[in-house]
């Protein structure tokens, strides 16, 4: 007999509304994981106030579904899928697996021709920006936390917020880091620049800016760079990633046969799209922090045919990245000597995506000019997505390179031993076109 091809979903409308509100520790507190659950279907939800705009309540969220092609693992459980990225990343490189291990399936996915969807997401992910103070008080998920050294936990972690539509079919998470001051505004930390400058910097932040915070030492010459020693720093420092895998385990076992959906804004955004990559999600991003260099070197799990240091040339990821060019950490321009990123210590020099990149040309069609003011979530829903008539059209960009100045080779130990070694990378997009100052 032939065996039954399952007809692709249909097309759909769903209604969102926030169902529970997870916080799982990072740096000061890596063990702490809470839960707050939102009983009331008609509580108010509340996007929070910035740079002198108002708090804005937030309505049940509509948004449509639309059938895209993931190309993932067949076993995507936690339970399975944990031990293989814990073997590559202590192993420093992609295990090889099976074809039979992956599936191309059509999978409900927001729907990013839809301007009320792409706003229904931006707004979940801003919506990782709220404290509601009438909910009821935090549960413990994990291990039982000492209260004795709770103070300032809700300030150091990632936060997840969990919509679900009418029946429960589809569940998005919106994700938030507690960013750091280049981002939002809030305090930075020495913390949250060892995890960013690892993940977004080419080689530890080396052989930069004066005012880059130096994170390893894997520069062996001029712009030459110990690729292993970087991913060995890697595996040591990632607690974002592990926090959002941890959540997302925990949001499985709550909805065990729903779909699942991820949205985050800037660091939220990159650990979605990593969040996603890992377990075949559907994903929309918004200002997110180029991500494709940070899943090489992560070592996430790739089907056969593809490249596993080169995500961004991966088909059906089912990622798609909003942002604007007047947003210089989104296109990746935030790391000259007078850049805020660079004043602050951040070393952010990638600019590729993986999935399609949505870009509105703000500078263009507005005349704004790039600077960081532009990249607060508040900024993108009122001034960005809400002003403009239609969204923009999502392009796949397999030939974006990182660091391409960099000559990058793997070594045996972090001691230089040389077993195999890659050639400078020349192709790159330039992305000073689009990005200068009218």
């Amino acid at each position: 007999l032939t065996p039954l091809i399952p007809e692709p979903p249909q097309p759909a409308e769903h209604t969102f509304t926030l169902r529970h509100i997870f916080h799982h520790g990072t740096y000061r507190h890596p063990g702490l994981h809470r839960k707050k659950d939102v009983r009331e279907p008609d509580a108010e939800v509340w996007l929070a106030g910035e740079d002198g705009q108002e708090a804005e309540r937030i309505p049940p969220l509509k948004a449509k579904s639309q059938p895209r092609k993931i190309e993932r693992l067949v076993d995507r459980r936690p339970s399975t899928v944990d031990p293989l990225v814990a073997e590559a990343r202590q192993r420093g490189y992609v295990i090889a697996s099976d074809p039979t291990a992956w599936t191309v399936d059509d999978v409900p996915g927001p729907d990013v021709t839809d301007k009320e969807t792409v706003l229904t997401m931006a707004l979940i992910a801003s919506d990782a920006y709220v404290e509601n103070p009438t909910l009821p008080d935090w549960d413990e998920v994990g291990e039982p936390f000492n209260r004795s050294a709770d103070f300032g936990w809700e300030s150091d972690g990632l936060r997840g917020h969990i919509w679900g539509d009418e029946t429960n079919s589809t569940i998005v998470i919106g994700l938030k880091g507690t960013s750091p001051a280049v981002f939002d505004g809030e305090g930075t930390t020495t913390n949250d620049k060892i995890n960013d400058n690892l993940f977004f910097s080419c080689c530890c932040a080396q052989q930069g800016q004066w005012s880059w915070h130096q994170v390893c030492d894997c520069a062996t010459g001029t712009y030459s760079c110990n690729n292993t020693c970087v991913k060995q720093a890697l595996r040591d420092e990632n607690r974002y990633y592990q926090a959002a895998r941890e959540l997302y385990a925990n949001v499985t076992e709550l909805y065990p046969d729903s779909n699942i959906w991820v949205s985050g804004h800037s660091l939220g955004g990159a650990v979605s799209s990593l969040l996603g990559l890992t377990y075949g999600l559907p994903v929309v991003t918004f200002e997110a922090v180029p991500e494709a260099l940070a899943a090489g070197r992560l070592a996430l799990p790739v089907p056969p045919h593809a490249d596993p240091e080169f995500p961004q040339t991966r088909q059906y990821t089912g990622s798609y990245h909003f942002g604007h060019t007047a947003d210089p950490i989104y296109i990746g321009t935030c790391n000259g000597a007078t850049a805020s990123c660079s004043f602050a210590g951040y070393a952010l020099e990638t600019a590729c995506h993986t999935g399609y990149e949505c870009t509105y040309d703000t500078v263009a069609d507005k005349g704004w000019r790039v600077g960081i003011g532009t990249h607060k979530i508040r900024s993108v829903i009122n001034d960005v997505i809400r002003k403009y008539d239609d969204v923009p059209e999502c392009k796949f960009t397999p030939e974006c390179r990182d660091c391409a100045n960099w000559k990058m080779y793997e070594s045996n130990s972090t001691d230089g031993t040389t077993s195999s070694s890659s050639s400078t990378t020349t192709k790159t997009r330039t992305r000073t076109a689009t990005c200068q100052t009218p």
